[in-house]
């Protein structure tokens, strides 16, 4: 069937609409897409706002190159409280996974230092925002945090070490 003038004139326009509304959603997919594994590298403020986690490269083993991404305390609450009753977290590692997927770093674990239990987890980016999924076993039975990108971290943890020891992230 041949289009003769207007038929055509449409059919062009709502070519240009759809191309644009295509372009549109993938543009909004990428900005919201997890990215690459060092763009979860930085300081996020933990979901409750009572301390910071630097995330950085780390090595699996030791003399291993830096291909896991691990999570230290840099910043905590308590810093500076003179009635402090919970041990001071300074310093503590408290994630650390193995493998990035292209959209999640997994295969690792996370340290809960409130209640003092390991669980897995996975840590995926979502708007510039780090949700940290922990749970036992599967995924479906686990608990998302939202962690907030912060620029600085405020003084206070230099030269602390963390004051209660566990059996995998103490220190760094």
């Amino acid at each position: 069937m041949v289009k003769h003038g207007s038929e055509v004139g449409l059919a062009m326009k709502a070519g240009t609409l759809l191309a644009r509304v295509g372009i549109g959603l993938l543009c909004s997919a990428a900005a919201n897409a997890s990215g690459g594994p060092d763009d979860f590298l930085g300081y996020w403020k933990t979901a409750e706002g009572d301390g910071i986690v630097q995330l950085e490269r780390c090595p699996l083993y030791k003399d291993a190159p830096p291909t896991a991404l691990c999570g230290t305390i840099v910043w905590d609450r308590e810093v500076g409280n003179p009635r402090r009753t919970a041990a001071l977290d300074c310093n503590r590692k408290v994630f650390e996974t193995a493998r990035f997927d292209g959209t999640a770093w997994k295969d690792g674990w996370a340290f809960d230092p409130r209640s003092k239990k390991f669980y897995q987890t996975r840590l995926t980016l979502k708007d510039g925002q780090l949700h940290v999924r922990v749970f036992v076993g599967s995924e479906i039975n686990g608990q998302t945090d939202v962690f907030t990108r912060v620029a600085s971290v405020p003084p206070g943890c230099e030269g602390h070490q963390p004051e209660s020891t566990t059996v995998r992230g103490v220190g760094r």
